[in-house]
C-alpha cells in the first residue's frame, strides 16, 4: 500500500470512527432530569438535584448562572457536590438558575430537562397568598415532569433520649402500655387498656370493648362496629376519650365553596375519595361508648402521636398538576362535624411550599386536643411536600421525604437518592415549620431518627448493597437545632444496608447486614464528631433492638447461614429461624453477642420483626414476648411446613440470659397447615397478675406465674 493510500485509509478510518462515535453520542444522550424547591429560606442553600454529575467548574465557567428579577447575573455562592448544586448568598428575592447542556461531567454531558429554573428566597417561610399561587405551582410542576418523561418519588422538656424500655410500667400491679420509641410520647396501635377494660381493633372490622377486671371471666360489653365506609386502624386511650384512627371512603359532591373560605376551583373531589378520619369517643361507661366528634383529612395516613393531651395525625395528599386542567380543587379537603363542616378544600392561608420541596404531594398535619376546656379543638395545616417517615418528641415533629426514581440514576446506575428533613415545633394545637435539613441516602424506620439535647441525629444507607462497582454504605449524621449539619460519621459496612438502628442517649447502635450482622456501636456525645467505638460480627441479623438498661440490648430477628461460596460461586445466605439475641454492650468497644435463642426454622416469623409496638413486655417480672408463627423444613426440596402459632414469653436478663417462661403456641391451628388469620395472636397485655393474648375473635386471659390459661369471651 503506497503513502498516499495508506494516508486516505488511516484519515477515512479516524473519520468513521468519528462519525461512529458520534451517532453513538447521539444515540445516547439523554434528558437529565432536574428537581428543586421554588423556595429557599434565607441563610439556607438553596438545592437542586440533578440527574448526572455536575462538572464542579460550571459554577465558574458560566455554564450554571444566577439572575435576579430584572434579568442581570447576580453574586451567588455556588456548591457543587456530584449531582447537587448548593447555591447561597442570596438576600430574599426572585430569581432564575440558567443551565447549559455542557454544565454536566459526562463524556457527552446530557440535555436538560428545563433551561433554567425559578425561585424564591424569603426571610420567613409564609403561607401561599393566593389559590392562583398555589396552582401556578401544580402547572409548573406538570410542565416540568412532562418535560423529563419520568417521575420522582417519595418514598416516618425533655429531650427524646430513648426511654421506651423505662416507661413501660413494671410493678407487680397497674397495667401494660404500648411500646413506644419516646417516653411520654405515645403511638397508636390495635390494641389499648386501661388496666380495666381491652379495647380492641384487631377484627379488621370495628373495635371491641373488654371488661377485664376479673381475668377468669373476661367479657366483651360493646362494639363499636365498623363499616365498608369506615375501617379502624388504629386506637388512642386518653382518660375517658378513645380516638378511633381509620380510613374513611367517600363518593360525595363537594361544595364549590365553604363559609369564610375561597372559592373553589372544582367542584368534585375524585370519585372514592379517601380520607384519613379519627372518632372520638367518650368511653366513660366503656358499656355505652358515646360519639363526641369526627374530624379527618383527604389522602393517605402516614402516622400520628400523642403527647401532653394532643393527638397529632399526618396524611399524605396526592395532587396531579392535570388535576387544575380539569377543574379540580388543588387544595387537600377536610371536615370536621365539631364545627359542623362538611369535607371542604382548606383556606391558603392554613397551605405552606417547604422549602427543599418539588413536588404535587401534601403533607397535612391534623392537632386535635383530647383533654381540658379545649376538647375537641382541631387545627390543620398542608405543607407541600409528602412525607415517607416521621419521628416525634415532645417538643418538635419531624417528617422525612425520600426522594427516588428512574431519573435519579445516574447513566452508569448510581443511586443519586436522598432525603429532606423538615422539622416543626409544637405548642398545644399550634405546629409550625421551623427549619429543613437533607442527607443523602435514605433511613430504614423511626427508629432511624432520634433527638436528643437539641441534636437531631439520622441513620440512613446510601447506594446499592448489590452494586459491586459503586456499594452501598451506611452514615450517622448529627444536626443541631436550626437543622444545620455538625458531624457525621460514615463508610459503615460497605455492601450493606442497614436492618436496625437505636439510640440510646449518647449512644447510637446501628445493625447492618449481607452475609454476616455487624452490630456498630457509636459514641454521639460529641455532636461535631461522632464515632464508631466497636463492632461485633455474627450470623443473622435483628431487625428491631430494645434497651435493656443501660448497658444491653435485646435483638429480634433472623438466624441465617450461609452456603456454597465455592468453585468461584456467590455465596447464599438463608434463613434458619427465629432469632433473639442478648447484646452487652457495657464495654462499647467490645461489644458481646452475652446469649441467644432460636425459634423454629426457615419461614418462621413474628410482627416484633417489623412492628416494635407487638412487644409484650413486663419489667417488673422482666418478662418479654410476642406472636410468632413457627415454620420448619421438611423433605430433601426444602419445603415449609407450618408447625403452628401463638405466642412465646421470656424471662430476659443480663445475669441469667434468655429463659422461656410461657409456650402460648399451638400445634397448626387447622387441618390445612396454614395460619388461621381468626386465631392468630396479634396482641398481649398485661393487668394485675394476669395477661391477655388478643385474637381477631377472641381475649384470652393467661396467669403471670405460670401461664396457665385462666378465662376467655370465646368460651
Amino acid at each position: 500500500m503506497n503513502r498516499s493510500k495508506k494516508a486516505a485509509w488511516i484519515a477515512g478510518g479516524c473519520a468513521a470512527v468519528l462519525i461512529a462515535v458520534l451517532a453513538i453520542g447521539a444515540r445516547m444522550e439523554h434528558t437529565v432530569g432536574v428537581s428543586a424547591s421554588p423556595v429557599a429560606l434565607s441563610g439556607e442553600p438553596w438545592q437542586v438535584v440533578f440527574g448526572e454529575p455536575l462538572d464542579g467548574r460550571a459554577g465558574k465557567n458560566g455554564n450554571l448562572r444566577i439572575t435576579g428579577e430584572s434579568g442581570i447575573p447576580v453574586d451567588a455562592d455556588m456548591t457543587i457536590e456530584g449531582n447537587r448544586l448548593g447555591v447561597a448568598g442570596l438576600k430574599e428575592g426572585t430569581y432564575t438558575l440558567h443551565v447549559k447542556r455542557s454544565a454536566f461531567a459526562g463524556l457527552f454531558g446530557g440535555k436538560p430537562a428545563v433551561k433554567s429554573v425559578k425561585f424564591n428566597v424569603r426571610d420567613v417561610i409564609e403561607p401561599v397568598a393566593s389559590l392562583a399561587e398555589l396552582e401556578d405551582h401544580f402547572r409548573r410542576i406538570s410542565a416540568s415532569r412532562e418535560k423529563q418523561g419520568l417521575f420522582g418519588m417519595t418514598i416516618e422538656s425533655s429531650s427524646s433520649e430513648d426511654k421506651a424500655a423505662e416507661s413501660s410500667g413494671g410493678g407487680m400491679d397497674g397495667h401494660s402500655e404500648t411500646n413506644t420509641q419516646v417516653e411520654g410520647v405515645d403511638e397508636g396501635d390495635i390494641v389499648k387498656t386501661d388496666g380495666e377494660y381491652l379495647y380492641a381493633a384487631t377484627g379488621g372490622e370495628g373495635v371491641r370493648i373488654t371488661d377485664i377486671r376479673n381475668p377468669e371471666k373476661p367479657v366483651q360489653i360493646a362494639e363499636l362496629p365498623g363499616s365498608q365506609e369506615f375501617m379502624p386502624m388504629e386506637l388512642y386511650l386518653d382518660g375517658d376519650t378513645l380516638a378511633v384512627i381509620g380510613h374513611r371512603y367517600f363518593d360525595l359532591p363537594i361544595p364549590k365553596s365553604f363559609e369564610g373560605g375561597e372559592k373553589s376551583a372544582g367542584s368534585i373531589m375524585p370519585a372514592g375519595g379517601t380520607a384519613v378520619t379519627v372518632r372520638l369517643y367518650d368511653v366513660g361507661n366503656p358499656a355505652k361508648p358515646k360519639l363526641l366528634q369526627e374530624a379527618g383529612s383527604e389522602g393517605w395516613y402516614l402516622s400520628s402521636r400523642l403527647t401532653n393531651g394532643i393527638l397529632y395525625i399526618v396524611t399524605n395528599v396526592q395532587q396531579m398538576g392535570w388535576a387544575i386542567e380539569e377543574g379540580r380543587d388543588v387544595r387537600p379537603f377536610t371536615y370536621d362535624t365539631g364545627k359542623e363542616r362538611s369535607l371542604s378544600p382548606m383556606e391558603t392561608g392554613d397551605i405552606t411550599i417547604l422549602p427543599g420541596t418539588d413536588g404535587d404531594a401534601y403533607s397535612v398535619i391534623t392537632s386535635i386536643s383530647l383533654e381540658g376546656d379545649k376538647a375537641g379543638s382541631v387545627k390543620t395545616k398542608a405543607y407541600l411536600g409528602s412525607g415517607s417517615g416521621l419521628y416525634m418528641s415532645k417538643e418538635h415533629l419531624y417528617i422525612t421525604s425520600s426522594t427516588f426514581g428512574p431519573w435519579l440514576m445516574r447513566g452508569d446506575g448510581t443511586d443519586l437518592s436522598s432525603t429532606s428533613i423538615f422539622k416543626f415545633g409544637l405548642d398545644g394545637t399550634d405546629v409550625r415549620f421551623l427549619a429543613s435539613g437533607e442527607v443523602s441516602g435514605r433511613p430504614l424506620n423511626q427508629f432511624s431518627m432520634d433527638e436528643h439535647k437539641g441534636y437531631f441525629r439520622i441513620a440512613v444507607t446510601e447506594g446499592d448493597m448489590w452494586d459491586e462497582q459503586r456499594p452501598s454504605e451506611s452514615a450517622i449524621h448529627v444536626f443541631d437545632a436550626k437543622m444545620k449539619e455538625t458531624g457525621s460519621v460514615g463508610g459503615l459496612a460497605r455492601g450493606e444496608r442497614i436492618y436496625s438502628a437505636r439510640f440510646m442517649g449518647d449512644r447510637g447502635y446501628v445493625v447492618t447486614f449481607r452475609e454476616t450482622d455487624p452490630l456498630f456501636a457509636l459514641d454521639l456525645s460529641d455532636p461535631a464528631a461522632p464515632k464508631v467505638l466497636g463492632e461485633l460480627k455474627i450470623p443473622g441479623f435483628s431487625n428491631y433492638l430494645h434497651p435493656l438498661g443501660k448497658d444491653h440490648l435485646i435483638g429480634f430477628g433472623e438466624h441465617t447461614i450461609v452456603t456454597g461460596g465455592t468453585d468461584g460461586k456467590e455465596p447464599v445466605v438463608r434463613t434458619a429461624g427465629m432469632k433473639i439475641s442478648l447484646f452487652d454492650v457495657s464495654d462499647m468497644a467490645n461489644p458481646k453477642e452475652q446469649a441467644t435463642e432460636i425459634i423454629g426454622g426457615s419461614g418462621t416469623h413474628s410482627d416484633i420483626q417489623y412492628d416494635h409496638k407487638v412487644l409484650f413486655e413486663h419489667k417488673g417480672r422482666n418478662l418479654y414476648g410476642f406472636p410468632v408463627m413457627i415454620y420448619e423444613e421438611k423433605g430433601k426440596e426444602g419445603e415449609l411446613s407450618y408447625e403452628g402459632g401463638g405466642a412465646l414469653i421470656y424471662e430476659i436478663t443480663p445475669e441469667g440470659g434468655i429463659v422461656k417462661k410461657g409456650d402460648l403456641t399451638e400445634k397448626s391451628y387447622n387441618d390445612m397447615g396454614y395460619e388461621d388469620y381468626d386465631s392468630i395472636i396479634q396482641r398481649i397485655v398485661w393487668s394485675g397478675n394476669a395477661a391477655f393474648a388478643v385474637t381477631a375473635k377472641d381475649v384470652t386471659a393467661y396467669s403471670l406465674d405460670g401461664f396457665d390459661e385462666l378465662g376467655s369471651t370465646g368460651k
